[in-house]
């Protein structure tokens, strides 16, 4: 995941559709939105707990690693 940390969420969000309803989950709508934040500054734009923060990235690693495997 580290990869894509300074990757615009847009682009990551194209490679990887399957953590659209992941960060909905956690009211972050960044395939509706316009933005071009990078990934590793998502949970700060949207102020995320630290528990949630930690949550959500570990369940975004688990998306990207388990793709990356396949390839």
């Amino acid at each position: 995941m580290k990869r894509y940390l300074n990757d615009g969420i847009k682009k990551v969000l194209k490679e990887y559709p399957q953590l659209a309803p992941l960060l909905a989950e956690y009211d972050i709508n960044c395939y509706k939105c316009d933005g071009n934040c990078l990934l590793k500054d998502i949970c700060e734009e949207h102020n995320l707990s630290m528990k949630d923060e930690m949550t959500l990235k570990r369940k975004m690693k688990a998306i990207i690693s388990d793709r990356e495997t396949v390839r």
